[in-house]
């Protein structure tokens, strides 16, 4: 823990609070803790140093010259922190500031220009002079080497930075991930408090780049450190009012191995809305009494974290919620941090918008929430207390899912008036087209781009209006650097199935931004389309480390090394599709074609089976005829390492489990007639002769069979496994068994030979067939005659 006799002030700052001897800390930190930011802003640095920001361009310069001065490390790093902090409380935490800091504004347009990365920053940020100006005080490296702690101050701006961008950035992740590495070798992560928060906020870092893998190692490690265990149970209980039967329900079972972790709780928090259903009680009412065990913020911050996981590793659909919900209920309904309360209860509005019975509550949420942003009484150092570990978003968001819900609820002009307001024009031309008005929404923007022409503008011009020269203008005006550009314009010719035009216009797009899922995804489907099957597997394997739970890419990926030719590649991707998907039949039949190629034999037998538990109906005579093939010759099986043979119980349970589900194919009794032979019992035999007599007659039920080259191959084959099982079965009876057994199979040959010779046949194939059947009539006919002449000897 901290250490009391010498306060740390970088744990301090980091932690937002200090909890044993506040009088000993320095006053500009006192006034940090306490939000005093722009006192400290106005306060903190020379005159010397305001007048030479405010007259000259070259900031880290300036930052350089005087850091190098020993008594000036503690006022930079006051300086950044006030800095960055004062930019949360303007776009994030509130209550706004409408006041300037003149020396700093000074350096807006530099700081818009700076952090744009070449696709413009959200219209929304206010301030953003002061992200700018944090993040070159913590990139100082002489102010790192006297506070370590300025690179993870400079990790939280980068993620600041992140999030006033429309979209996700490939330098800011690698600069970050670089961070990341170097905050884990530093002395401050000693201190269990700081090690906690670090691992709390580098797992949502991950999670708003949908790193799930790299985040959820970071949340164990988090949870462990806080003794924490969090166990999904079911109780008994009621949901609704007028429910008299019980049903099982589930709740967070929260379980803490040490003492709470301290943290200072937050008086006038957001109110969570009353739900008022007529129907639906406030909370589920458990027959049994729930003793709640007593939390801190900090575990609070670790179970909201499982809930944003959960969520986005589990596909969207109404069971993933109701199985998640009981994460989020137990943070709404205790926590005192403010942070925590208005991410929860925004998350709660996301949940409950698209269900009639809740989407009254989310709307009003949403708009309270909007308020609590202006809401004067709480202080903004309280505000600002686990922050960087709530996963908050910022106001224009919160706004944003106003507008949505009015939007899902018919007040299409309502929402686009307010999407208008946060200058969100993508959304603002849906609803125009939704209410059959696009050529408003073309009237707007045009009127936009007279007042401040900007690349966004004109590539959503583009989109209104279909011309792509508007993407060319934009392409222009970001100096030919803005993937975003080059997206929608290859996503015009995309959704008209240009795949051709589309792929040199996304192609870019992920070069000058490479973490964008969705590009690579277009890509990966367009190259298919096109057969450039090298750019293909390019495309989909970023995708797929990008977004690994996407079924679909996996299953196009495995298809695009099929065309490579290197099917042990698409076998591997295919079981990544299983895995992302258990329950498409589609899958698991590519999987099962390219196992019996690879000689998985083990593999395609499960395979089918899930086929069969999907469909409940499933042929493939191709796969059966190999799988068949392979155990009668005793080819290895890659799976196993022994040879096929050993899964001839396996084969006949899984033909036995098709042959009652297909009744009477001819080609499946064929098979299976040829699997129950290898056993070699009386029984088997028996069994063998059944199973090729109810082939023969489903064969020979439709009279055009005749007429049909492949049919009468088919059915002269099985005439001549007919004629083979029956003299194999007549080998060790009675001979007026043995007359019985060969009469009926000299019957069912004469039948067929009679209509196959009456047909002239060029095939060659039907031919030879013919000959062999005729063979086995006359071995047939003759071993009848044989035994009629021994009977009547007898006699």
């Amino acid at each position: 823990m901290i250490n009391t006799d010498q306060p740390d002030v970088e744990v301090a700052l980091l932690l937002n609070y200090y909890l044993h001897k506040v009088f000993s800390l320095p006053h500009n930190i006192r006034d940090l803790l306490n939000g005093q930011y722009e006192d400290i802003l106005n306060s903190e640095l020379s005159t010397s140093v305001v007048e030479a920001i405010k007259c000259d361009d070259n900031l880290e310069e300036i930052i350089i010259k005087d850091v190098s001065r020993s008594n000036t490390h503690l006022s930079w790093l006051c300086t950044g922190v006030a800095s960055l902090l004062h930019f949360v409380q303007c776009n994030w935490t509130g209550p706004p500031v409408s006041k300037n800091i003149d020396w700093i504004e000074s350096m807006r347009d530099k700081a818009l220009k700076d952090l744009s990365l070449h696709d413009e920053c959200n219209i929304n940020v206010k301030k953003i002079e002061f992200l700018y100006l944090s993040k070159r005080i913590f990139s100082n490296t002489a102010l790192q080497l006297k506070y370590k702690s300025c690179i993870w101050w400079l990790f939280r701006a980068n993620l600041l930075h992140q999030h006033i961008l429309d979209e996700s950035s490939g330098v800011i992740f690698e600069e970050s991930e670089n961070l990341i590495l170097k905050i884990k070798e530093l002395d401050i992560l000693k201190d269990s408090l700081c090690e906690l928060l670090f691992n709390l906020e580098a797992a949502q870092f991950y999670l708003y780049y949908r790193r799930t893998q790299n985040s959820e190692k970071h949340l164990e490690c988090a949870q462990s450190l806080a003794g924490l265990t969090l166990d999904l149970q079911g109780a008994m209980g009621k949901r609704t009012k007028y429910q008299h039967v019980e049903k099982a329900q589930l709740y967070l079972n929260v379980q803490i191995s040490k003492d709470i972790i301290p943290s200072i709780d937050c008086k006038d928090i957001p109110k969570s809305l009353d739900l008022n259903d007529e129907l639906r009680l406030e909370n589920i009412e458990f027959s049994e009494h729930k003793e709640e065990i007593k939390l801190g913020s900090w575990e609070e911050a670790i179970i909201l974290l499982n809930y944003f996981q959960l969520r986005l590793c589990h596909p969207e659909h109404k069971l993933t919620y109701e199985e998640i919900k009981p994460y989020l209920t137990k943070v709404v309904e205790n926590t005192k941090n403010w942070s925590l309360k208005i991410t929860s209860l925004y998350h709660r509005c996301l949940l409950e918008h698209t269900d009639k019975r809740t989407v009254e509550r989310s709307m009003m949420q949403a708009e309270s929430l909007q308020k609590d942003y202006y809401n004067t009484k709480v202080s903004v150092a309280r505000r600002m207390d686990l922050f960087f570990a709530s996963g908050m978003k910022p106001i224009w968001i919160l706004e944003q899912n106003w507008a949505e819900i009015m939007f899902s609820l018919g007040f299409i002009k309502e929402a686009s008036e307010h999407f208008a307001e946060l200058g969100m024009w993508e959304y603002v031309i849906n609803c125009y087209i939704t209410l059959n008005l696009k050529h408003k929404a073309t009237e707007i923007i045009q009127q936009e781009i007279s007042k401040k022409p900007t690349v966004k503008l004109w590539w959503l011009l583009g989109d209104a209006t279909g011309d792509v020269s508007h993407y060319e203008t934009a392409w222009r005006l970001s100096k030919e650097k803005s993937s975003r550009v080059q997206e929608r314009w290859g996503r015009y010719y995309f959704a008209k199935k240009n795949y051709t035009e589309a792929i040199p216009h996304l192609k870019l797009s992920v070069e000058l931004n490479n973490i964008q899922e969705l590009v690579w995804l277009n890509l990966g489907y367009a190259a298919l389309q096109t057969e450039d099957w090298k750019l293909a597997a390019t495309a989909y394997k970023r995708y797929c480390a990008l977004e690994p739970s996407n079924f679909e890419a996996w299953n196009n990926l495995a298809k695009v090394y099929i065309k490579l030719r290197d099917k042990p590649k698409a076998w591997k991707f295919l079981q990544d599709a299983i895995k992302c998907n258990y329950d498409r039949w589609e899958v698991w039949d590519n999987l099962m074609v390219v196992s019996i190629d690879l000689g998985h034999f083990t593999e395609v037998i499960r395979c089918y089976h899930r086929i069969l538990d999907l469909k409940h109906s499933h042929l493939d005579i191709q796969v059966l005829q190999i799988l068949t093939d392979a155990i009668i010759n005793d080819l290895p099986d890659v799976d196993s390492g022994k040879s096929a043979s050993h899964l001839l119980q396996k084969c006949l349970e899984l033909f036995g489990r098709i042959n009652s589900i297909t009744i009477n194919n001819p080609d499946v009794l064929r098979l299976y007639t040829q699997l129950v032979m290898l056993r070699k019992t009386d029984v088997d035999e028996k069994k063998a002769v059944q199973y090729l007599q109810q082939a023969y007659r489903a064969a020979t039920s439709n009279p055009t069979w005749i007429y049909n080259e492949d049919a009468t191959l088919n059915i002269l084959t099985l005439c001549s496994n007919l004629a083979q099982v029956y003299l194999d079965c007549a080998t060790d009876v009675s001979d007026i068994q043995k007359r019985k057994m060969l009469g009926s199979a000299k019957l069912s040959l004469q039948s067929v030979l009679r209509k196959v010779e009456e047909q002239e046949w060029s095939n060659a194939n039907i031919i030879e067939e013919l000959t062999k059947v005729k063979n086995y009539f006359t071995t047939i006919n003759n071993k009848v005659i044989e035994i009629n002449n021994t009977l009547s000897t007898k006699v």
